[in-house]
């Protein structure tokens, strides 16, 4: 999976219920860097090609039109290139977003439920051609160097597309380390992301990539089989 398309697998899940399932996937970006022009891209992507694996905690607030706090959150990521995620929300509840490259699960612990799809569609129906990838970066957004600010490097990442759900994604980084982000929607609200604890290319169990449902459960599966079409529920 490239860097563009896992952008873009974030951006999907931020269309589902709670604040976590946006944000999980424009992480992706730190995982692979892509075709890149022009010299704030060719910076990002000398800052993301050398990067293998992340991991961190992090904290995450989410502020409304007015600036004020609707919901904070903490969690764990690990990540794993290419196109591997593990995004763990412990407070205020439980939730995991996992991908293996090839399939997404999404599990909420309070809904007993786990969706399951296919990487490529959640890519497809979201715009977040951010990073390059098979796509130049400067086709799709406007990259701004925002300059040093609490002790970290930001670039600000401006979508051309007028329909696109985010109207800026800012990224921070401390010594090529990504340690913040900042996700801006048209309807004034802004999530911040922390992150702490940070470790750069760090090896990473396999299993952290790997999903079973807990016993119980309801799947919703909405992966696509070989032949194009739906699983049928059984």
């Amino acid at each position: 999976m490239t860097t563009q398309q896992f952008l873009r697998l974030i951006h999907s899940f931020s269309k589902c219920s709670g604040i976590g399932k946006g944000l999980t996937l424009i992480f992706g970006l730190v995982l692979s860097a892509g075709v890149l022009a022009g010299e704030s891209e060719t910076r990002l992507e000398r800052i993301l090609g050398e990067l293998e694996s992340y991991s961190a905690a992090f904290e995450q607030t989410r502020l409304n039109g007015a600036g004020e706090t609707v919901e904070t959150a903490i969690g764990v990521v690990y990540l794993q290139r290419p196109g591997r995620i593990h995004w763990a929300y412990w407070e205020p509840y439980v939730q995991l977003i996992i991908s293996d490259g090839a399939s997404v699960w999404i599990y909420e612990e309070d809904l007993e439920q786990v969706i399951i799809r296919d990487a490529t569609d959640s890519i497809e129906d979201s715009p977040a051609a951010v990073l390059g990838g098979n796509v130049k970066i400067d086709e799709h957004y406007i990259v701004l160097e925002l300059g040093v600010e609490e002790g970290a490097d930001w670039l600000e990442l401006t979508p051309k597309d007028l329909d696109a759900q985010y109207e800026s994604i800012r990224l921070g980084f401390v010594d090529k380390q990504l340690s913040g982000m900042v996700l801006q929607d048209g309807m004034g609200n802004r999530t911040n992301i922390r992150f702490l604890d940070t470790q750069r290319n760090p090896a990473l169990a396999p299993e952290l990539f790997r999903f079973t449902p807990p016993e119980g459960v309801d799947i919703i599966d909405n992966r696509v089989n070989q032949a194009g079409e739906a699983p049928v529920p059984e």
